[in-house]
């Protein structure tokens, strides 16, 4: 077996010696590779913040403004900013006080309206933020409902703390109602078609919205 030079054999080290250098090198650069392949975490951040931005994060269900007829407002983000809007000033729901700031219903047994006959009438009315108000009144023999009178027209705040509102009849010029809000789900009946009940009265917050689709074919009310 032929002997090695010592020139031969520190070369032939020193080629082991870079390759096995290259092994780690390569080694300890794929990990890193991989995990940075796959690590899109700050990426999905930077697009879900983009996404909120514009509009598309999850809307919570009080964001909803129903109003009536096909002018009526559907929600906040779907609207086109107005001119106000643009320069940064507050949308107009928002001026709103919190309880009319939403489309809400309200029910409840109030006294029968003068000239019908009957011994109690079940009241509902739905307030919307463009400033309509709906109203369904079932008159009731006993348990039994007779009559349904289904009007419109738009409410007036009148008083604050506590909050305070006037029902008006368009055409008219007359108050339907005048009511107080106890609290946020609850109106006490002052007046009702121009007479105050010699009894406490009081409509509460339903939970599913009642537009009173009787009316739904008349065109929205101009109440801004």
């Amino acid at each position: 077996m032929p002997a090695h030079t010592p020139v031969h054999t520190a070369s032939l080290l020193k080629t082991l010696g870079l390759l096995a250098l290259s092994a780690v090198i390569v080694g300890c650069a794929q990990p890193q590779q991989s995990a940075a392949l796959y690590d899109t975490t700050r990426e999905n951040t930077q697009r879900d913040a983009e996404s909120y931005a514009m509009g598309g994060g999850p809307r919570a269900a009080s964001q909803i403004q129903l109003g009536f007829g096909s002018t009526g407002p559907a929600t906040v983000a779907e609207q086109a900013p107005t001119a106000d809007q643009a320069e940064g000033a507050a949308p107009e729901s928002a001026t709103l006080p919190r309880p009319l700031a939403e489309a809400r219903s309200f029910l409840g047994t109030v006294p029968c309206p003068d000239g019908l006959s009957c011994d109690a009438a079940r009241f509902m009315v739905t307030l919307a933020p463009s400033g309509e108000w709906r109203s369904r009144t079932t008159m009731l023999a006993g348990n039994e409902a007779r009559q349904t009178l289904t009007e419109q027209g738009c409410w007036h705040v009148i008083g604050n703390e506590p909050l305070r509102i006037a029902l008006m009849h368009i055409q008219q010029d007359t108050a339907k109602a005048d009511l107080v809000f106890v609290n946020n789900n609850m109106l006490r009946v002052l007046t009702l078609n121009g007479v105050q009940p010699m009894l406490e009265h009081s409509l509460t917050r339903q939970p599913d919205l009642d537009p009173i689709d009787e009316l739904k074919d008349r065109p929205a009310l101009s109440c801004q």
